[in-house]
């Protein structure tokens, strides 16, 4: 069977559905979400606790310290290894999660190299400020747009190519894969996601990011995800928290839209709605005929 790949919005429900699609496949479930990684980003990045896997292996999850950086590269590769050690054991792959980016480096096979030459260069740009990398991309001759400016990830990974004299390349491998996008109503979507905040503060989204804060500081990749980044200002007593969970709210509501959008680079992609109540059914038929 094809390995499946679950791909969604925020709060679509992702997860319930990849727990009851792999114990009808007898799969095991690799996380393609590029904060759930982190070990003690619990509360905010929703991660699945042991308890709600239901005996399913989940991959990729809760590996990596908060101070570590972790690329599209490190994931490709990690994620490749993840599906043979599963396959090696007679068992079927499903990949899910909302990093569209992730996704769409996996099945569109990008060449994003990893020699030795990259492993010190990405070991020496870790201390620099995005304007240096800018500065460096743009002296080695490669064109930067004024929207990745902003975008650490982005320039880290141009300036890593820009110094290492690379390109990204990449071998359409989409139709080794079997890749559904799952969509609902908007309006309910963000009421749901509203809800969803309100439960992460109370369940103690606050005391979870002051304690990342104390251990590690706050110029940390993970404190750029939504959820950490908007509490640090009331932590800092620079902001009330109710403003703070608003913005929350706010820019949850917006990476859903921004997850919709993505949606349309998959020309592969079979859209799902969840909000038909044989949809578990209908993405089965799709699989058993595939």
């Amino acid at each position: 069977m094809k390995p499946i790949i679950l791909y969604g919005p925020t709060g679509v429900g992702k997860t319930k559905l990849s727990i009851n699609l792999a114990k009808k496949y007898n799969a095991e479930i690799i996380s393609c979400d590029s904060m759930q990684i982190y070990k003690y980003l619990d509360i905010g990045t929703a991660k699945i606790k042991k308890s709600e896997m239901q005996g399913i292996k989940h991959y990729l999850i809760d590996f990596i310290e908060p101070n570590q950086n972790y690329s599209v590269y490190d994931f490709v590769n990690d994620c490749k290894h993840t599906m043979q050690e599963i396959f090696s054991k007679g068992k079927n792959v499903i990949i899910v999660g909302g990093t569209g980016l992730y996704i769409k480096a996996l099945i569109e096979n990008y060449n994003l190299g990893n020699t030795k030459a990259h492993d010190e260069v990405r070991q020496k740009l870790a201390n620099l400020d995005n304007n240096q990398l800018c500065d460096i991309i743009i002296n080695n001759g490669k064109l930067l747009k004024q929207e990745d400016k902003n975008n650490r990830a982005r320039i880290l990974r141009y300036t890593e190519l820009a110094l290492t004299n690379s390109h990204i390349g990449k071998n359409d491998e989409s139709d080794k894969y079997l890749l559904f996008g799952l969509v609902c109503d908007r309006t309910k979507l963000y009421e749901k996601i509203n809800k969803r905040v309100d439960d992460m503060i109370s369940h103690g989204l606050l005391e979870e990011t002051k304690i990342i804060f104390s251990k590690y500081g706050e110029n940390i990749q993970c404190f750029k995800a939504i959820g950490y980044k908007e509490i640090l200002p009331y932590i800092k007593g620079q902001e009330d928290l109710q403003t703070c969970i608003d913005l929350i709210k706010q820019h949850s509501r917006n990476y859903a839209k921004r997850q919709f959008t993505f949606m349309n680079q998959f020309k592969s992609m079979i859209k799902i709605d969840v909000t038909n109540k044989n949809y578990f059914n209908e993405i089965c038929d799709f699989i058993d005929k595939s």
